[in-house]
């Protein structure tokens, strides 16, 4: 790769660059920027720049999303409450909201000045209605032509795959509003496909649980019916081969055997068992985001149907895209007109300029300051006498100085977003030198993570209970959790988990598990990398990791013996490369959603939080903000705000969002 006089890589050879990483090119262009300064406004470009160049309009659409402020979700009538996004629909949003002619944006980096006027606020609203009712009509004129189309592409691209695996329409795959509700602030499609292929496996096993008797005995029966005719006739076919000349036998079956292939999809394994609570919260570990009222109700109904809207059946996409001509025109012409001055506001009050990268949406920014959630951060024990002296030692701020966080429920994104976004974005990137609130806030979790080390005997604290739901993702997870706690055991006291690995027995199968895990040390590196744990996301060794922190932290602490009870000292030299990203985002993020779920509960937000984004009520929403507020918060209009106590002190969003 040849840039501005020098090769950003070593290589010359366009094969080689498969076997380049992301960090290696990302570190590449940081030193030719140094010697050529290709962004001639600033002297050095942070990793934060480059994805904010690369993702500027994916960070818009994922905090659109994030605060439900594009029409994607309806009330249909004997169905409920749908979700409905096609690559049709986000086609038409980003043709109106970033790179079409009408576009709010002047380029591809700046954002149109009048935009940033509040006094200009209705006259574009009144533009941008507009211009999204003629692309709505440009759709329903163009609709014949689309869905012609539409159905062409659907059978060519899947008439194969269907005749060669007939259950294919019966897989599940990741839908389009999943893939961006679920994605971080500043993340890559490569680093957001590895996260949720490796969610993919939990996510069909927890889907797979939830079978109907009535449907399982339908389709045993069209089994055994069908199964019987092909039979015969494959019988007769091999008494006779003229069987085969007469019409319409081979096509039978052909139809009888896909009949077959499709209905055993609705037959369960008879003896397979499940944990629904264990498998969602694998899916947890590897999407990173899911409602409150999902935790101790996987087992249900209701959840089931809102994990699939993440994540549905193929045959859904396919019925959701040959529909999508037909409801586009729909969708833009009576619901997204009417978001118009939101989208506005939008923009305006969540665009911020950066030196050298241009305008970009606040919330890729990752400020916990401005964006982010209390109830997602490390605060005091205390709800009311030490609550701002928590946000102090935050923020590393004096005592009393800061008594009302930054954020307040327009401004914050929804479900941890942005502390999620942070901790991701810190360990894939661990030469990333970020803001000092941003480094007060990972280094406040951090260190907490290491002070639960010293736990009480018998407690079983959120970082002890992440690592229990670590152990259970997989070998190689399990490895790297026994090898932490062997490597780290001193004392002794003993402390009952919930996973075979912390089995107190000696000789049982859990202990000789972790002696076998022992000695695959050595081999736990490049077994790894060969499953992609590291090289899609980011370099292996990151001593910002929460992994690395713990290892490093943890000697002459108890972890291990609390685990294990045996009391007996082991020798040090048991390290092993534990730095590993997948694994660090993994135990972070589950380490993340057990302090805020604990902090819930604290504070008394159980009742008001635990409600899913699918059932709260606007009005409800609306109502619990101050009369002066609600007529400057159309954000608030949508599904996904948490409900804030209303003892906290008001803040008036006004002054604070016209000055961004």
């Amino acid at each position: 790769m040849y840039l501005g006089g020098h090769y950003l890589l070593d290589t010359a050879s366009d094969c080689d660059l498969d076997n380049v990483t992301w960090h290696e090119v990302q570190k590449r262009v940081r030193e030719v920027q140094k010697e050529q300064e290709m962004c001639i406004h600033k002297r050095e470009l942070t990793e934060l720049d480059i994805y904010h160049r690369i993702l500027r309009f994916k960070n818009y659409m994922v905090a659109m999303i994030n605060k439900s402020l594009l029409p994607v979700r309806f009330k249909v009538p004997a169905v409920g409450e749908v979700i409905f996004m096609t690559r049709g629909l986000k086609y038409n949003m980003e043709l109106l909201l970033f790179w079409g002619p009408w576009s709010p944006f002047e380029n591809n980096w700046h954002l149109k000045e009048d935009y940033k006027k509040l006094n200009k606020r209705q006259e574009l609203a009144r533009a941008l209605s507009k211009h999204i009712l003629w692309v709505g009509i440009a759709n329903l004129i163009l609709c014949p032509l689309i869905l012609l189309w539409q159905i062409l592409y659907s059978f060519f691209n899947y008439g194969e795959i269907i005749k060669r695996e007939p259950g294919t329409l019966g897989t599940r795959m990741w839908s389009l509003y999943g893939r961006l509700y679920l994605r971080h602030f500043n993340e890559l499609d490569h680093e957001l496909n590895a996260r949720l292929n490796r969610a993919y496996r939990p996510a069909s096993k927890y889907m797979s649980i939830f079978t109907s008797p009535i449907i399982t005995v339908i389709a045993k029966n069209v089994t055994f019916v069908a199964g019987s005719m092909l039979v015969v006739l494959l019988l007769l076919t091999v008494y006779d081969e003229d069987v085969l000349t007469v019409e319409h036998v081979l096509t039978t079956m052909t139809i009888l055997g896909t009949i077959i292939a499709g209905a055993r999809a609705f037959i369960p394994d008879e003896n397979l068992v499940w944990c629904p609570e264990t498998l969602l919260t694998a899916v947890l570990a590897h999407t990173h985001y899911r409602p409150d009222s999902w935790r101790g109700y996987a087992h249900t109904e209701t959840t089931r149907a809102q994990v699939a809207q993440l994540f549905q059946y193929r045959a859904i996409h396919l019925l959701e895209e040959l529909t999508s001509p037909l409801l586009t025109p729909i969708i833009l012409c009576f619901c997204m007109r009417h978001r118009a001055l939101d989208i506005v506001d939008f923009y305006r009050n969540f665009t911020i300029e950066v030196t050298g990268v241009g305008d970009v949406c606040s919330f890729a920014q990752m400020d916990v300051r401005k964006h982010g959630n209390p109830m997602w951060q490390t605060i005091n024990e205390s709800p009311i006498e030490d609550r701002s002296a928590g946000y102090d030692n935050l923020y590393g701020m004096e005592p009393g100085k800061l008594r009302i966080p930054m954020s307040n429920q327009y401004t914050q994104a929804e479900d941890g977003k942005t502390e999620l976004s942070l901790i991701h974005f810190t360990l894939t990137n661990p030469e990333w030198k970020p803001p000092s609130h941003a480094e007060n806030f990972v280094a406040a979790l951090r260190e907490r993570a290491k002070k639960e080390v010293q736990g009480a005997p018998g407690e079983i604290n959120p970082l002890l209970a992440s690592l229990n739901s670590l152990s259970g993702l997989g070998p190689s997870y399990n490895d790297i959790v026994s090898n932490i706690i062997r490597s780290t055991m001193v004392n002794h006291f003993s402390a009952p988990t919930a996973s075979d690995m912390f089995v107190t027995q000696p000789g049982t199968s859990a202990s000789v598990a972790v002696d076998e895990s022992l000695s695959l040390k050595s081999e736990l590196m490049p077994r790894a990398v060969r499953r992609g744990l590291s090289k899609a996301e980011g370099p292996i060794h990151n001593e910002k990791g929460f992994l690395y922190g713990l290892q490093q932290g943890m000697s002459n602490q108890s972890l291990g013996a609390s685990v294990f009870g045996s009391g007996q000292e082991l020798p040090t030299d048991l390290s092993v490369p534990l730095e590993l990203t997948a694994a660090d985002i993994s135990l972070s993020t589950l380490y993340l959603h057990e302090l805020h779920h604990r902090q819930v509960k604290r504070y008394g937000y159980q009742e008001t939080t635990s409600r899913s984004i699918w059932q709260r009520s606007p009005v409800q929403e609306l109502a619990t903000l101050p009369e002066h507020r609600q007529e400057r918060a159309p954000l608030l209009l949508h599904q996904d705000s948490s409900v804030r106590d209303n003892t906290e002190p008001t803040y008036n969003a006004n002054a604070h969002l016209d000055s961004i």
